[in-house]
């Protein structure tokens, strides 16, 4: 599976999880990338860098918030 099948099988599960949730695409793409760039520069795994992107969803549809204003604070 090269990086860009595995992005888009992320993104697929995540968006089903986010349908639940309450949360846009847009948010969860802005999430997604944020955890993947501090990820990379701190050499997580692929498990934890998951369960990041997962716990800031719900952390954002705790607080009810879909803005950019939030979503860089997180």
């Amino acid at each position: 599976m090269t990086a860009a099948e595995r992005s888009a099988a992320e993104m697929r599960g995540l968006l089903r999880f986010a349908q639940g949730l309450g949360l846009d695409e847009a948010t969860v793409k802005e999430i997604y990338e944020a955890v993947g760039r501090e990820a990379a520069e701190a050499g997580v795994g692929d498990d934890n860098r998951m369960a990041e992107v997962r716990k800031r969803m719900l952390m954002a549809a705790r607080l009810g918030y879909n803005d950019e204003a939030f979503l860089s604070r997180l």
